[in-house]
């Protein structure tokens, strides 16, 4: 990590002993002399003195306009701000997915064992904490619901990485920045602009039917110090990228078996292509966490954990109001990161990393419970009374009308 102190001024005009380690690495000026953009000093002439102080006390103002900004990011569901690091750099962040539970959930309201939950979330004293999608079954009614139920009396910021339940739009991805920490001679840490260490991107793959767009990919080339695609080069620890489907699964056999039942791209995406080539070479300098929560009906547990390969992990989490519902819990120190879990039921849970892949494949199909008949005659009725099935209907009797009259004038 680069601390902006370090860069010291340079008797000779146009020259800053903090733009270059040795003088051939190009990228690594780039991100240095961003991280610092009052560091580079000369000795000139008085009135040229003058006007690179002006400037550089300009961009101090732009700097600290930007940490206000950057730093003051607000739910767009509650309205609240996500909490800094504290004293030791140590912060907290809360995940789940599928929070209007069980797909046969008309009640508008989000599962009842989030819900029973609420004041022991609020508990956990999380910075913020991130839905992996699925968080409405019908936004458009059920916003209120979740207004009265949930949102208001959620105490942390809660963003939601769109899922096909939720409203489909293009949305940009929204990036959360964790301060970085620089000791201030004692033990106490400090923000300082230029030194954020961690990133949090929520991305929507509803639009583009899980493929990553143009915008989605340069959002995250920022973090590889090699790239040539974008002017400014981010320095980070950690990125936990939240998306709603799997998509590292679908084109993975070693995962694409396990969640059989998600929401899959009808024509593949672009993960193995696009998208797994620059997760490399990030995770060259970080760990990345991809974090997701499209899970099916019969999933043996609410958390999946896997090492894909170093400083690449795989994660799912998602409840459907069953017994087996939990939350994961990342506690971010600036050396590590602890995982653990809280289960919504009281049950007794593993340590996260223990329901990996191959505790899945030793435990999937523990969740079917068979198809339950007394819960079909209100299948039906909620089936029947949507207006979706009747535009189906009347679409396929169109359709079977035409196809006949064709038939037979042939």
């Amino acid at each position: 990590m680069i601390d902006p102190r370090s860069t010291i001024a340079s008797s000779d005009p146009g020259v800053s002993s903090g733009a270059r380690d040795d003088g051939s690495d190009g990228s690594k000026a780039r991100w240095r002399l961003a991280a610092t953009p009052c560091s580079v000093q000369y000795v000139t002439a008085s009135p040229l003195r003058a006007k690179q102080s002006l400037i550089c006390s300009a961009l101090t103002v732009l700097a600290i306009l930007t940490v206000l900004t950057t730093f003051s990011q607000r739910s767009p569901f509650n309205n609240l701000d996500v909490l800094p690091v504290d004293s030791t750099g140590h912060y907290r962040i809360l995940i789940g997915g599928h929070f209007h539970g069980e797909s046969t959930n008309r009640s508008g309201y989000p599962a009842a064992t989030l819900l029973a939950n609420i004041d022991t979330i609020n508990k956990l004293g999380a910075n913020l904490f991130l839905s992996a999608g699925d968080l409405f079954m019908d936004p458009a009614k059920d916003q209120e619901r979740y207004e009265r139920s949930f949102f208001s009396k959620l105490m942390m910021p809660l963003f939601n990485a769109p899922g096909n339940h939720d409203a489909v739009a293009d949305h940009a991805p929204v990036i959360l920045e964790m301060p970085g920490e620089a000791l201030d001679g004692i033990t106490k840490f400090r923000p300082v602009w230029g030194m954020i260490t961690d990133r949090v991107l929520v991305l929507d793959l509803e639009a583009s039917d899980g493929s990553l767009t143009e915008r989605d990919i340069l959002s995250l080339e920022k973090f590889n110090r090699e790239s040539q695609l974008v002017t400014h080069v981010e320095v980070v620890r950690r990125v936990f990228i939240v998306t709603h489907r799997p998509i590292w699964a679908e084109d993975d056999p070693r995962y694409s078996s396990l969640f059989e039942g998600n929401t899959r791209s009808a024509t593949g995406t672009n993960f193995k292509k696009d998208m797994y080539p620059l997760l490399e070479k990030i995770a060259q300098h970080a760990h990345v966490y991809w974090i997701s929560g499209s899970m099916g009906g019969f999933a043996p547990s609410s958390i999946f954990f896997q090492e894909h390969a170093k400083n690449i992990t795989y994660i799912q989490c998602a409840i459907r109001d069953e017994p087996r519902d939990a939350l994961l819990i990342a506690d971010v120190y600036p050396d590590t990161v602890k995982w653990s879990s809280f289960s919504l039921t009281g049950q007794k849970l593993l340590a996260p990393e223990k329901y990996d892949a191959a505790w899945w494949r030793a435990h999937l199909g523990e969740g079917h419970e068979g198809f339950k008949w007394r819960l079909l005659p209100y299948m039906i009725k909620t089936t029947v009374l949507r207006k979706e099935f009747w535009w189906g209907a009347f679409g396929g009797a169109l359709l079977l009308m035409l196809v006949r009259r064709l038939y037979r004038r042939s």
